[in-house]
């Protein structure tokens, strides 16, 4: 027997959604308000420190102290574009940290909290290097 009209059609297994799909997974995070928060807030950070090395760039002199050996004295001075690497790292783990949350918030979504605070703290700890080694004016 036919089933009556009113009722679509059973959808074949192979289209049906698996409960561990990525988007179920992209759903939940969707609706975490605070993961999207810290995520916004770390990459906020790490756009505000490219575009202050952009702006003071010309202002920053030719060559820069950008590491220090244990008694405070400089041991690596490179010249002023080095210091972009400090926002490219940043990014690098904004976007390390996006992916294993993407993974992970299904299951430990204390674990994806932590990942997006860590890469909020690790936007801090560039703006403070750049601070230390550029000046803040």
């Amino acid at each position: 027997m036919y089933p009556p009209p009113d009722f679509p059609p059973e959808a074949p297994e192979s289209l049906a959604q698996k409960p561990g799909s990525l988007t179920d997974a992209l759903g939940a995070l969707w609706r975490d308000r605070l993961y999207q928060a810290l995520l916004a807030l770390a990459l906020l950070a790490n756009l505000a420190l490219l575009t202050y090395l952009a702006v003071r760039y010309n202002n920053l002199p030719d060559r820069l102290p950008l590491h220090y050996d244990s008694f405070g004295q400089p041991d690596r001075i490179e010249y002023k574009n080095a210091i972009f690497a400090l926002p490219i790292i940043g990014v690098t783990v904004f976007f390390m940290n996006l992916g294993l949350g993407v993974l992970l918030h299904r299951r430990e979504r204390a674990a994806t909290l932590v990942l997006a605070i860590g890469a909020l703290f690790v936007q801090v700890l560039m703006w403070l290097a750049v601070i230390n080694v550029a000046g803040l004016v």
